[in-house]
């Protein structure tokens, strides 16, 4: 699925915000909308084939994970995560996160997930678990920044927002035809859950185009200093931390 931030999501997200930007996001859409918005950025991913899109273009590029990112101390005025903090150990990036933030430095996390509130939703993740009992069972978002509440270097809070995406009847067929689940079907049981697919998406879609509805959980907390326990001293570029 091809995601556009929401406009109304980042103003919130970068409201007070500095402009020297860390993106851990899983695509380089979310550099590019910031870089165009006056931000200077770098990039980073764990996978160097997530980056290769971003060569020879004016895009900052870093191979890196987030629990072990090769930037100074006091570096960023803010780190906004996309996509990537639930495959982050949050044991050990939450504190990475604010080692290379400034002092009143941000954090931004954020992460996009399908809304099983919507009766036709809950209608295909019956249909998908009777072929496979992990079907659509990803944790909410809310769960997956839970981690950052709990942190006690940042102190922060959460706003969420709704997307809606578009999606046919033939893409939804392919989208259910590409799990592993329907390919070990035979013939018959992959014909009758594509006649259930389809039924799904005809009674919940009418007249009307059907949308997929996402909830994209927002996250945002500033630093906390005083929690460091190494000696720390300030001078003009910002926060030392004596390691």
């Amino acid at each position: 699925m091809a995601f556009a931030y929401p406009q109304v999501a980042l103003d919130w997200m970068l409201s007070g915000c500095g402009p020297s930007v860390l993106v851990l996001a899983d695509s380089l859409a979310l550099s590019r909308t910031l870089i165009n918005r006056g931000c200077r950025v770098i990039t980073t991913n764990p996978d160097p084939a997530r980056l290769r899109t971003g060569l020879n273009t004016p895009l900052t590029l870093v191979a890196a994970s987030a629990e072990s990112l090769p930037f100074g101390d006091s570096k960023f005025d803010t780190v906004l995560v996309h996509q990537l903090f639930d495959t982050a150990n949050p044991a050990l990036s939450l504190p990475e996160f604010a080692r290379v933030l400034r002092p009143d430095g941000h954090l931004l996390i954020s992460h996009l997930g399908r809304d099983d509130s919507v009766p036709w939703v809950r209608r295909l993740a019956q249909v998908m678990r009777s072929i496979d009992r992990g079907a659509m069972t990803a944790p909410s978002p809310m769960d997956i920044v839970a981690p950052a509440d709990r942190c006690r270097y940042f102190k922060g809070y959460s706003r969420t927002f709704r997307h809606w995406e578009p999606i046919s009847r033939e893409s939804l067929i392919a989208m259910v035809g590409a799990v592993p689940a329907a390919h070990r079907l035979d013939e018959i049981g992959r014909q009758r859950l594509m006649t259930q697919v389809t039924a799904i998406h005809d009674q919940a879609a009418g007249n009307n185009a059907l949308r997929l509805p996402y909830t994209l959980i927002c996250w945002r907390g500033q630093v906390i200093q005083d929690q460091f326990t190494s000696p720390i001293s300030r001078d003009e570029s910002g926060l030392i931390i004596k390691v």
